[in-house]
């Protein structure tokens, strides 16, 4: 029995290296479907189609295992956040046939709730989203961005304020022009 488990292991090595080096090593679109019908956990109805009995579920999954929870407690002290844990709880519960996509979408929200309690009440830092999308999302578009993009999708408006744009240089480049002209000596004491 173990020198089928070692083979696998080299025959996943092996495969994982030719993967690296052939680019076309790949499942052709539509494999899937010549799969057996039904084969795949996600492919049957779900356990539950309830998201109150969904979130119960991993509710009382944590709570009955003290090595589960002390696992998810170690992951919230560690960084891992809140989302990144409930996205893979939903997912998980998907793979696994327990839930639909749909329901694991809609108990996200309570099970976030249910483990920034849980880290509150054990007294572990917790981080629920990832600050540092949220800032990449939500940064301002540049002002040369918007030019870039003002000159491709609307070029009269970017004339407009091409236009506008050199008449204020001009504008003020002019007093400086003047004062330039005017000379040191000649220049008023205020």
């Amino acid at each position: 029995m173990e020198n089928n488990i070692n083979n696998s292991e080299i025959n996943l090595e092996q495969g994982a290296k030719t993967a690296q080096k052939d680019k076309f090593n790949f499942p052709v679109p539509g494999h899937s479907l010549t799969d057996t019908p039904k084969s795949k956990p996600w492919d049957n109805p779900p356990n539950t189609t309830n998201p109150d009995e969904a979130v119960e579920i991993v509710i009382n999954k944590v709570e009955d295992s003290p090595d589960t929870k002390e696992h998810f407690l170690r992951m919230m002290a560690g960084g891992v956040t809140v989302e990144e844990i409930v996205n893979t709880i939903g997912l998980g519960g998907f793979t696994e046939g327990e839930w639909s996509p749909d329901v694991a979408e809609l108990i996200k929200p309570a099970l976030a709730v249910y483990f920034v309690g849980l880290a509150i009440k054990n007294k572990v830092p917790v981080i629920v989203f990832d600050s540092s999308e949220l800032k990449e999302e939500n940064r301002m578009v540049s002002k040369s961005d918007t030019l870039k993009m003002m000159k491709e999708k609307n070029p009269r408006e970017f004339e407009n304020v091409k236009a506008s744009m050199m008449a204020k240089n001009k504008a003020s480049m002019q007093p400086q022009v003047e004062e330039q002209e005017q000379g040191f000596i000649d220049m008023e004491v205020s």
